[in-house]
């Protein structure tokens, strides 16, 4: 599986437990944190078209937690 992007901002509770689900699952992923990284905002917004957190792209697809 290609890696994942997990987009998350710091102290987001649902960002937590996914990040918990991917690791236990041993899922790799990149987290961008919007707070540490602000200039990847744009790039999250060319994807859904809105800065919702937590967000999970694979392969240029917004992805829900259910298509893991």
């Amino acid at each position: 599986m290609e890696q994942l992007t997990l987009y998350t901002i710091t102290s987001c509770i649902e960002c937590g437990k996914i990040k918990s689900y991917l690791n236990k699952k041993e899922i790799p992923f990149e987290e961008i944190n919007l707070f540490e990284q602000p200039n990847k905002q744009q790039e999250l917004l060319n994807y859904t078209g809105d800065s919702i957190v937590p967000t999970i792209i694979h392969m240029g697809k917004v992805l829900e937690i259910g298509d893991l």
